[in-house]
């Protein structure tokens, strides 16, 4: 996808969680964790109107069999985020990512538990 594209899905994504802290914090996990490639799944989906984007957590729980496993723990972080119907334990799904990942996770849950951190690029 191209960079124009991730952009448009970041904004339409943005739109559909602004005001919630915990679906913004899920939709700036995937738009920054590496490069926006978390965007490029079937778990954004479009609909409703143009440029109108969500994050189907219930899509993201069932696909991403290509992923690498520590973007497959990131996207369950997210879906965790966006959803209490899809609890995990925060222990097990941080170990062994590594520390780009882990500083993109941790700033996550930093803006849900409302700390805006202004390292969170997009």
């Amino acid at each position: 996808m191209s960079a124009a594209g991730h952009e448009r899905r970041a904004e339409g994504l943005r739109s559909w969680a602004a005001g919630i802290l915990a679906q913004e914090a899920a939709v700036e996990l995937l738009i920054a964790f590496s490069r926006s490639r978390l965007l490029d799944g079937p778990w954004v989906r479009e609909g409703g109107g143009v440029g109108s984007f969500w994050f189907d957590e219930d899509v993201a729980a069932e696909a991403g069999g290509y992923l690498s496993g520590g973007e497959r723990r990131v996207l369950d972080i997210a879906s965790s985020l966006a959803s209490p119907s899809h609890p995990l334990d925060l222990g097990d799904a941080i170990t062994g990512l590594d520390p780009e990942a882990l500083r993109c996770v941790l700033d996550s849950l930093a803006h849900a538990g409302g700390i805006h951190q202004p390292s969170i690029p997009g």
